[in-house]
């Protein structure tokens, strides 16, 4: 309760606790806060070496998302978390670290990541997804030399930096807000001032009902370097745009209060007409980014295998409206679509693993792939990008396979036989028909990919279709693809998931529990991950 509920120690000690406890059984003995918290430690230790036993003890790789985040005793703390997908083809993530670092320098998470690596006793890494800082892009290179040299890592781990999508949107969108900054600013300033007072709102609930608007929400102010919020901002002062207006008549303060310098220069706002109209360009134009985002950001689904398809209906989209009538829409589209072609324009800049995860799709397979290249890029681009898809593919197919040898028993087997010299002629044949059998198993080995490949596709209008279901139906089917899927389907494309532990940090850390050390800090956050 204490783990989950994320109580704190002392309270227990509460004397409305110890009543309610009294009541429920007499003869109960409340233990202390410090009792409390040796029996959390304990929990820690039990459920890690259980989690340590699965990750382990079946050679399960692992993909894993990092992040970096301050707490509010101002400490830095980094957060890895670890997503698979166990033998019963069920997706999991749980929390590996929470730990304090030193700076937010790439060596120092290195260390810090493969310090947990070390412990947790894991070397095999699929795919670490980050965001696009530099300090990354430095700790990730030093995480796959030591992958690499743990032998841990498939194909040299060219495919294990994964960029965080979520992220990459937010600096799309970022680029496009710049256009709209004054509308958008017009906009929060209304709600800040109408958030600043009890009587405001009242006044302003007031407004909404005798505009007859059928709005039960309260009114939201963005953080402004989250576009996410400045959308859901949008969304919800659109539905009150009558009683903004109808606010304006009513509170004579509301006038002046715009018309009051601030730092030498006059506020913005009140929001105009235009500036309304530019929020509904701005919000309908930008719901199938904030769709895209919720779709990256899952973490109890398979997300991967919508992230090359979701991508291509971006880039249609921003083709099609660049060429807008619309000046605002076509400027602000603009200034997006060169922000998404530095990322993602060239298809040979995405992680194949991207690529392969809609192949590994039965509703899609290579068809789609194809199909949406040749849509957007010229076909000598396509032939190259599919080759190194299918090149890649095989490659892990080989991997996977072992190499595609035959099995050791059968191979023991026959050199027994081979072994028998001249006095077992008796056995040559046999010898020769295991051997036949090996070659045999073999060929229909390597054409496993072709049979795949070429089985009618699931239809992509399958409702509620579920890919990890039909992996595990077909696993005895596609023995070695399946073994790949299960990998390449547990990459997150987001490393947005982190934001749950942060949320669940900020609010164990709050100032009234700020002098918990880092240790228990880890302790607590950890073994909430695992319980739940």
């Amino acid at each position: 309760m204490i783990v989950i509920d994320e109580l704190p120690f002392n309270h227990v000690e509460g004397q409305g606790f110890k009543s309610f406890c009294t009541v429920m059984q007499p003869r109960f003995v409340m233990p202390s806060r410090m009792t409390v918290k040796r029996d959390v430690v304990k929990l820690y230790f039990s459920e890690m070496a259980k989690l340590k036993k699965e990750l382990t003890v079946a050679g399960q790789r692992v993909s894993l998302t990092t992040d970096c985040w301050t707490s509010c005793q101002q400490i830095p703390y980094l957060c890895l978390t670890a997503h698979w997908i166990d033998c019963n083809w069920c997706l999991k993530k749980r929390i590996l670290s929470f730990v304090q670092i030193p700076n937010h320098k790439g060596d120092s998470i290195a260390k810090l990541i493969e310090s947990c690596l070390q412990t947790w006793g894991i070397e095999k890494v699929y795919t670490i997804t980050l965001d696009n800082a530099s300090a990354n892009d430095v700790a990730l290179g030093i995480i796959k030399r030591r992958v690499n040299g743990w032998n841990g890592a498939v194909l040299d781990g060219d495919y294990m930096h994964v960029r965080c999508a979520a992220h990459i949107i937010n600096l799309i969108v970022d680029s496009g807000l710049k256009e709209m900054h004054e509308s958008i600013c017009a906009i929060r300033n209304a709600i800040r001032y109408i958030r600043l007072s009890t009587a405001r709102l009242e006044k302003f609930a007031m407004c909404v009902s005798k505009e007859k608007i059928e709005f039960k929400g309260k009114l939201i102010l963005d953080c402004s370097i989250r576009w996410n919020s400045t959308y859901k901002m949008l969304h919800v002062a659109l539905k009150c745009q009558k009683a903004f207006e109808r606010y304006e008549e009513e509170d004579d303060k509301y006038i002046v209060h715009f018309q009051e310098d601030e730092g030498g220069k006059k506020k913005v706002g009140p929001p105009s007409t235009l500036d309304w109209n530019n929020a509904r360009i701005f919000v309908n134009f930008l719901q199938s980014f904030y769709d895209v985002t919720l779709k990256f950001s899952a973490t109890n689904s398979v997300s991967v295998n919508c992230f090359y398809n979701e991508i291509c209906e971006l880039h249609n989209q921003l083709n099609q409206l660049n060429e807008s009538d619309d000046i605002l829409l076509s400027k602000m589209v603009s200034n997006m679509k060169l922000k998404f072609d530095k990322y993602w324009g060239n298809p040979e800049n995405i992680n194949l693993l991207m690529f392969l995860a809609i192949v590994l799709d039965p509703r899609y397979k290579m068809e789609y792939v194809k199909f949406s290249l040749k849509f957007f890029y010229d076909a000598q681009t396509v032939t190259r990008v599919t080759l190194l898809i299918e090149q890649t593919l095989n490659r892990l197919y080989v991997v996977y396979g072992g190499g595609l040898k035959p099995k050791d028993n059968a191979s023991d087997e026959s050199a027994k036989f081979n072994a028998a010299g001249s006095s077992h002629q008796r056995r040559t044949f046999l010898s020769n028909f295991i051997k036949h059998q090996e070659e045999h198993s073999v060929l229909e080995s390597c054409n496993e990919v072709e049979k795949y490949l070429g089985d009618e596709n699931v239809s992509p209008l399958t409702p509620s279709f579920d890919i990890l279901l039909w992996w595990k139906v077909n696993s005895t089917k596609y023995n070695i693809l399946a073994m790949i899927a299960r990998d390449v389907l547990a990459v997150p494309v987001s490393s947005v998931a982190l934001e749950q532990a942060f949320s669940t940090g900020g609010r164990i850390l709050d100032p009234y529990r700020s002098s918990l050390n880092p240790k228990t800090v880890n302790y607590l956050i950890c073994t909430q991950s695992w319980l739940k």
